[in-house]
């Protein structure tokens, strides 16, 4: 293949021969200072070039000329006889020509004064001045004048001095002249890594940190394998490295370790950092005259991949108490744990590389450019790309392997990699999997072949049941980087690490699956229950239904399978009731599942009735949405260890199970059970229960009983238009719950409540019944329509604002008010008021007087199409998000009365009809707080930083309320041509910017201005 725009590496220093020439005059030092100066430069494995026991004549000169041209560093002793000798004359001259000649930075020259001053070298005075009169009187000019702008150059090079009026000693000047040559050489290579090198945000975050820190300080490097914590780590040391008097990078601490043992790399560990050979027994006893000289040192250490607490605290010591001030230690690790139990001072998290620079390393291995060709390798490089998932490693090997391949080759190697994965990438991945306990390695397995994007606490209530104390287990996962949490607190892991848990589980077996532990390809799982194939092996099976449309489980398919703990028939993850998967299931009469199961799903099962399958007695959880069920089992049935129902979605039941056998049972998912006409009384016996979903059963039409479980926190019942009783005896004294009524057909408050107070949250048909309820009675209340269409929703809350019940309450919620037209002016009476949301309702316009409510914070409105106008807010108002209100014209500003400014967030998504002087009010109210916030920074004169954002918004869009600017100023806004141009001076249209902030103390802020477009995102803030 020919490429054009080929990627070209800094070209590195040519290698040397000899990495010091020493220039000197042997009459003055040859027996003393120099000698003992290249002994202590042999001691450092400095090689070196002296020339004291040569005849000087005939070709010798050439063989001088030669060594000078193969040295790096020219160390030139400058003595009061060295003027007298015109061969070293002829070596300065020589050694000043090079390094006019070559690239800055190849070579260095290094002056030593030895007991003379170098005014007198500078200026040929002193021992110099009768030499020099000597040479003008007896040799060519244009010689001399050589000479002595050689010696004037040289002697204006930064260097050593040593007189007898110095207090240094002659060792002492030797170790400094061979600590400068060290970093001199060091300095010489560093930006010669060995394999392209891409500088992301993770590298300068770390730089960050050592840039802004002036103390001793630790940092950890933390991640996956293969995420590039080495790299990242190897080309900050050599960025860094040479600034310091002392330096070491350890690699491979682990591998290391275990191969020579703890002593041998804390021995070289201190030689580097000492520069000369050191041997100690132990590292728990060091001598106390190498700790004061490692003491007087600032040293930059790197410890390359550490996988214990213990190995790094002996490299380290406690508390670091041999690091010299200002010393840095960067520690990169798989293990969080290893960085969290020595209390390192700053941890950063590796991150997977972002699509950019993903291409670039990838394109850089594997066609020696930035980018792939325009053609067929460009589409094969995103398959690439898409399977690496930001790995560098991954990127790196797959790079390299594909490299000057055909395209059909390419094609052929990116579809094996779908069933057998990449040896070198799994090489370095397994690392972590082996230095896991047997309780971690089967909790990691379970999660990559059965859990992968299940809630957490979910994940380890079920496998507690299992045995394998997963909160630990979990932990240390999490710490060694082989899952992670995501924002909705499910566990995710990467792709590259899942297929590492595929591929050790099929090394179990590798020509029958059903002799595996785990079993999750449709096909191999469809083969062992259709065909008997299963064994006492098998612990999990994942059979993901999207891939098939027709499944048959023989009569005896279970009964081989005696260890099976999880069992999954799973359609789809995600968008339960909008992604339909229709298959034809055939199965025996009499259903016998395993005892040992712990978990059984099974979306969208397609059968009327599983009252002839024998359930096991251990099970924790059975997960059932939208299923064909119309009645689940028979009578009670044995389940002493379930604790979670979901049947959410299933249509077609018309009879709720009986749950009187299931005593720890904690949460019953019955939501969206249509059919469903009522619910088993003994659920509210239940002595655990803590949840009951019934939202969206159309059929329901009575929750009672004459018992209410203790546990109870939420009982969910909204939707149900036809319920018309709810009688649960819940006790004055458990008043801390949750109560969901509203859009139901309830004629009365139920009077099992009325007498309740401190709801945490309580939703109800609007009506006047709610003026009976008692002050105090909750904080939190959500309302509907009313129940009876006939009633005035306007008038009835006008009725019921000033009753006792409104007058504490602070949140405020209207969902689905598709009667309420606007908000009465008695909204005013609601003092404590701190939220008000309407989602879904008829309203045009907000009261004027809202902005007398004194402690409002937070307003939310939601697919109001009708709104027309907000108001002016009151001054408290910090939180404000609109969206989809498409008829919104006008808003007033809110910042006449505002003397104090904190963070606040006011967001305008897809309000596509604002007019132009409402939205110059809207720029104008960002201004006007952005600088109240500075003012009052500068009052205050506090060190705390803010950042003022405007976010510019180019169509539909989304932002989570999890993603509030706590202490920021953030605005949201349609864009609008260029109005924010004369605010905002100085763009950027790349994926990241670099801002140089000013250090001086009357800075107060950030000004940001950001223009994107976020397609096909749906969903309320």
């Amino acid at each position: 293949m020919a490429f054009s725009d080929v990627y070209s590496p800094p070209t590195p220093p040519p290698l040397t021969k000899y990495d010091v020439f020493i220039s000197f005059n042997g009459k003055d030092t040859r027996n003393g200072f120099t000698s003992h100066l290249h002994s202590a430069l042999c001691r450092n494995q400095i090689e070196t070039f002296i020339d004291y026991r040569i005849e000087k004549g005939g070709e010798i000169w050439e063989e001088l000329v030669q060594a000078i041209r193969d040295s790096s560093v020219y160390l030139v002793i400058f003595s009061e006889h060295y003027a007298s000798s015109k061969w070293c004359l002829r070596e300065l001259a020589e050694i000043i020509e090079l390094t006019n000649m070559v690239e800055k930075g190849h070579h260095h020259i290094i002056p030593v004064f030895y007991r003379i001053e170098p005014t007198h070298v500078r200026k040929q005075t002193g021992s110099y001045y009768s030499v020099f009169a000597e040479y003008d009187r007896n040799l060519d000019y244009r010689l001399v004048r050589q000479w002595r702008k050689a010696l004037f150059h040289a002697a204006n090079i930064s260097g050593f001095e040593y007189n007898h009026h110095h207090s240094r000693t002659e060792s002492d000047l030797i170790e400094g002249i061979v600590q400068m040559i060290v970093r001199k050489l060091d300095q010489k290579y560093t930006n010669e890594l060995r394999s392209p090198f891409i500088h992301d945000q993770n590298y300068a975050c770390i730089e960050s940190v050592l840039i802004n820190s002036q103390d001793v300080r630790t940092i950890g490097i933390w991640g996956m394998g293969g995420i590039g914590k080495t790299t990242i780590a190897a080309a900050i040391f050599q960025e860094f490295s040479p600034k310091y008097e002392g330096s070491c990078f350890l690699a491979n601490v682990r591998e290391e370790s275990s191969r020579h043992g703890l002593n041998y790399i804390f021995n070289r560990l201190l030689s580097e950092l000492l520069h000369e050979h050191v041997h100690i027994s132990t590292p728990k006893i060091v001598s106390s005259a190498i700790i004061r000289r490692l003491r007087r040192k600032k040293v930059f250490i790197v410890l390359d991949d550490v996988n214990t607490s213990e190995l790094l605290e002996n490299l380290l010591g406690v508390g670091q108490d041999y690091l010299g001030v200002g010393s840095k230690v960067i520690v990169t690790t798989r293990d969080k744990h290893v960085l969290l139990s020595r209390s390192v001072d700053h941890i950063h998290e590796v991150t997977e590389m972002n699509d950019e620079n993903s291409l670039k390393l990838f394109s850089l291995n594997a066609f020696n450019r930035t980018h792939p060709p325009e053609n067929e390798y460009w589409e094969l490089s995103k398959r690439a790309l898409a399977y690496a998932r930001g790995n560098p490693l991954a990127l790196k090997v797959l790079g390299s392997f594909l490299h000057s391949r055909s395209e059909k080759e390419w094609d052929n190697a990116l579809t094996k990699l779908k069933r057998i994965p990449n040896a070198d990438i799994q090489k370095v991945l397994r690392l972590s999997f082996n230095e896991l306990d047997d309780t971690e390695k089967d909790i990691f397995l379970d999660i990559a072949c059965f859990f992968k994007g299940e809630e957490k606490e979910k994940v380890i209530r079920i496998l507690n049941e299992c045995g394998f104390f997963a909160d630990i287990g979990i932990r240390n996962l999490l710490d060694k980087a082989l899952i992670s949490i995501a924002t909705n607190k499910s566990i995710q892991m990467h792709d590259l690490i899942q297929e590492m848990g595929h591929k050790i589980v099929c090394e179990e077996s590798l020509k029958n699956p059903g002799k595996r532990s785990r079993v999750w390809h449709p096909d191999e799982v469809c083969d062992i229950l259709e065909n008997d194939k299963g064994s006492a092996t098998i612990e999990t099976i994942y059979l993901d239904m999207t891939q098939r449309t027709e499944i048959c489980i023989s009569s005896g398919a279970f009964r081989k399978m005696p260890k099976l703990r999880l069992l999954a028939f799973a359609s789809s993850s995600i968008d339960y009731g909008r992604k339909r998967v229709d298959y034809t299931l055939s199965l025996p009469t009499n259903l016998e599942l395993p005892n040992n199961l712990r978990y059984i799903q099974w979306d969208r099962c397609p059968l009327k009735s599983l009252s002839t399958t024998s359930w096991p007695n251990k099970l924790v959880e059975l997960s059932m949405p939208y299923s064909n069920v119309e009645k689940l089992w028979d009578g009670p049935q044995s389940l002493p260890s379930l604790e979670e129902v979901y049947l959410s979605g299933s249509k077609r039941m018309i009879e709720c199970p009986d749950f009187s056998g299931a005593p720890n049972l904690k949460a019953i998912w019955l939501n969206q059970c249509e059919s469903l006409p009522h619910v088993h009384p003994s659920i509210f016996s239940l002595p655990k229960l803590g949840f009951l979903a019934v939202y969206g059963c159309k059929e329901l039409k009575s929750l009672s009983s004459n018992n209410c479980s203790t546990s109870l926190e939420k009982v969910v019942a909204y939707g149900c238009p036809n319920l018309e009783e709810f009688s649960i005896p819940i006790s004055k004294d458990h008043s801390d719950i949750h109560v969901h009524l509203r859009s139901t057909a309830l004629k009365q408050l139920p009077s099992s409540i009325v007498h309740l107070q401190h709801l945490v949250n309580f939703s109800f048909p609007i009506s006047d019944l709610l003026m009976d309820l008692p002050e105090k009675f909750t904080n939190q209340i959500m309302l509907s329509d009313p129940n009876n269409q006939e009633c005035d929703s306007v008038a009835t809350l006008r009725r019921i604002l000033p009753s006792p019940m409104f007058h504490y309450l602070k949140e405020l919620k209207f969902d689905g008010c598709q009667s309420l037209t606007e908000l009465p002016d008695n909204i005013s009476l609601l003092s404590s008021l701190l939220f008000i949301g309407l989602h879904n309702t008829n309203i045009t316009s907000f009261p004027e007087n809202i902005k007398s409510l004194p402690r409002l914070k937070a307003v939310l409105l939601c697919h109001c199409e009708r709104l027309q106008h907000v108001p002016a807010l009151p001054p408290s108002v910090h939180d404000f998000k609109v969206w989809d209100c498409k008829s919104l014209r006008t808003v007033s500003g809110s910042t006449e009365q505002l003397k104090k400014q904190h963070g606040t967030t006011f967001i305008f998504l897809n309000c596509v009809m604002l007019d132009e002087e409402s939205y110059n009010t809207i720029l104008k109210d960002a201004i006007a707080r952005m600088e109240i916030k500075a003012k009052s920074l500068s009052a205050t004169r506090t060190e705390n930083r803010i950042e003022e954002c405007t976010v510019v918004d180019d169509g539909d869009g989304f932002l989570s309320e999890d993603n509030a600017n706590v202490g920021k100023i953030c605005y949201f806004l349609p864009i609008r041509g260029s109005k924010l141009d004369d605010l905002f001076h100085n763009g950027s249209s790349q994926n990241s910017i670099s801002i140089q902030v000013p250090l001086s103390s009357n800075f107060s802020g950030l000004g940001l201005n950001v223009t994107w477009k976020q397609v096909g995102v749906k969903g309320p803030i």
